[in-house]
């Protein structure tokens, strides 16, 4: 990325957005030097484009003036402290979360509160949490079927074919009989990414999804989560694991209160990094 001077001696990424937004309570207005609506390694498509989104919880404002477009195979990797906002994003684009204020625009299909809008995005959009969310009633191959039977009336034996082979495409064919219960972290969250893919999405959203897992299990997911990327699926990731950021990412986008604060390449974050904000939180993660 190129430097522009700032006027006071700051430097600055190319394209960086001079907006201000003011923190809700405190009337501070805090300059935001970023701009996320510079797509990389993408198709050029826009596949998601949120546009000065505002989200409130009562009195607390979570997200402040978000601007942000994702292009189609863009991997976007979102970090940030704990309360700076990713989550409640990433659930605000498939309506888990309802937006206040601004557009949120999915593959073309704006997000409204018509429920024909929210189901065709929630189609289209794949989801995992860091809590699995699977069902403990049904077994693997149940939980990945489930949804297209239900929503796409795909017939049983299609289904299960095809989920067979997402089973084996996240290396766990043989667990496909069994129930959650009987498995590791790390096999249930493989088992909630092919769930995902079971619909077969234009985007995957992922919430943390290695955060309750053991040490030793995340790897495996991570795997799995490159191997996605690597395919051409396009995902935006909220994580700490700052080495899947690295070697993954076309784009980090560095969120803190409520804010984007910084958005550069893998190298830019870790080699070069602006802003003090996101400095101080590398320091205490790396």
């Amino acid at each position: 990325m190129s430097d522009l001077n700032h006027g006071d001696g700051t430097d600055m990424p190319d394209g960086a957005d001079m907006s201000t937004a003011t923190n809700a309570g405190e009337g501070v207005v805090a300059e935001v030097f970023a701009d996320a609506t510079q797509m990389m390694g993408s198709s050029g498509e826009v596949m998601i484009d949120v546009e000065a989104v505002d989200k409130f919880f009562g009195d607390f404002q979570a997200l402040k003036n978000i601007n942000m477009k994702v292009g189609k195979q863009e991997v976007v990797v979102v970090i940030g402290p704990s309360g700076s906002g990713k989550s409640t994003l990433i659930r605000c684009i498939n309506r888990l979360e309802a937006h206040d204020r601004g557009r949120i625009t999915v593959d073309g299909v704006e997000l409204s509160d018509d429920i024909r809008n929210i189901q065709e995005i929630r189609r289209e959009t794949g989801m995992v949490f860091q809590s699995f969310n699977l069902f403990p009633h049904l077994t693997v191959l149940e939980n990945v079927t489930l949804a297209p039977r239900q929503v796409r009336r795909t017939p049983k034996a299609k289904a299960e074919a095809a989920a067979m082979e997402l089973l084996e495409r996240v290396k766990i064919p043989e667990q496909a009989r069994k129930f959650p219960g009987q498995l590791s972290g790390g096999q249930q969250q493989r088992v909630a990414i092919a769930r995902s893919l079971a619909m077969n999405p234009k985007v995957i959203l992922f919430d943390e999804p290695t955060s309750a897992l053991d040490p030793e299990m995340i790897k495996e997911v991570l795997d799995t989560m490159q191997e996605l990327a690597s395919s051409g699926m396009t995902m935006i990731c909220v994580t700490h694991e700052m080495g899947f950021a690295r070697e993954v990412a076309d784009r980090v986008v560095f969120m803190s209160d409520g804010q984007i604060v910084e958005v550069g390449t893998p190298e830019h974050f870790f080699e070069n990094p602006r802003e003090e904000r996101t400095k101080a939180f590398l320091a205490q993660i790396l």
